[in-house]
């Protein structure tokens, strides 16, 4: 029988900032990370906090 290995797992791949489109305005912004894809300016609409 093969024993399981209990070690916590590494760090993934270095989350590298890129530019992106927002999805909502689309224009370009600095996203920090691979799920960022609405810009800080759409975040902060109302439209955005409501849903």
């Amino acid at each position: 029988m093969k024993q399981a290995t209990l070690t916590k797992p590494g760090p993934e791949e270095p989350q590298d900032s890129k530019v992106r489109r927002c999805l909502m305005c689309r224009d370009r912004f600095e996203s920090s990370w691979p799920g960022e894809r609405v810009c800080k300016r759409c975040k902060s609409t109302a439209a955005w906090r409501e849903g």
